[in-house]
């Protein structure tokens, strides 16, 4: 957490946030754990729909954007799959790694259109609106795929060899610069994991949560950080352990 000090930030520190307001959504679907394999291949894909947000005369926002945004928060997933599935790989789908640089074009339009695509109460994957009447909600659900997405995850998992597709669907963060001692910020998301081979959602979770700082540090980077604790209950966590309520 601590790096050379910055012109525009001063003297940098351990970040330390007051995290509050927070609020999820999470299922595990029972079928997909069924079918689960410790040591399957993961596909990981970036996060889809990103609103980087910061008011143009933020002093310490020079190192925020939708890139670091999507960059800390596979960091954080890296390090808690790596503690959760050991013996799973994980690929990562852009062009030149696992993704042919000639198969960007279809990919993009493929998760254009997957996202698109009506999922919960006929609205898409990318509206998170449905997760909004569901907030304190925790169950065990095998949710109904329709074919068009199935096809997709399906396709996707033949052409490139993946067993699972690790898929952030929405990443809002909004810089908060009076918040808190030295600033804060707001997130929201929607975090998605999908046995693509069987054309299912293993586990999907919503969260929101206001973090403020506690220390004259800003939060300049790390912005992930607060998100671990809801992405490790969804790794840590079998089905058969939720009582739905």
């Amino acid at each position: 957490m601590k790096e050379e000090p910055c012109a525009d930030c001063g003297k940098r520190g351990d970040i330390e946030l007051n995290v509050h307001s927070s609020q999820f959504y999470r299922e595990w679907n029972p079928s997909a754990y069924q079918k689960w394999d410790s040591s399957g291949v993961i596909g990981v894909l970036p996060t889809q729909v990103i609103q980087a947000l910061a008011p143009e005369n933020c002093s310490f926002c020079h190192t925020f954007s939708s890139d670091a945004l999507d960059f800390d928060l596979a960091r954080v997933e890296d390090s808690l799959f790596a503690k959760a599935f050991p013996k799973m790989t994980r690929e990562l789908m852009f062009p030149g790694a696992r993704l042919p640089e000639e198969d960007s074009s279809w990919f993009v339009q493929m998760l254009t259109d997957f996202i698109k695509l009506p999922f919960v109460e006929g609205k898409p994957l990318k509206d998170s609106s449905p997760w909004l009447d569901r907030l304190g909600v925790e169950q065990s659900f095998q949710r109904v795929v329709s074919d068009s997405l199935k096809t997709i995850l399906t396709s996707i998992s033949l052409k490139y060899n993946v067993r699972y597709l690790s898929l952030p669907i929405l990443l809002k963060v909004e810089i908060l610069p009076k918040a808190g001692k030295k600033g804060g910020f707001s997130w929201k998301s929607v975090w998605t994991f999908w046995d693509a081979r069987y054309g299912e959602l293993a586990f999907l979770t919503y969260a929101e949560f206001v973090a403020e700082t506690k220390t004259r540090v800003a939060p300049d980077r790390f912005w992930a950080e607060p998100f671990a604790p809801y992405l490790w209950r969804m790794l840590k966590t079998h089905p058969s352990e939720i009582e739905n309520h």
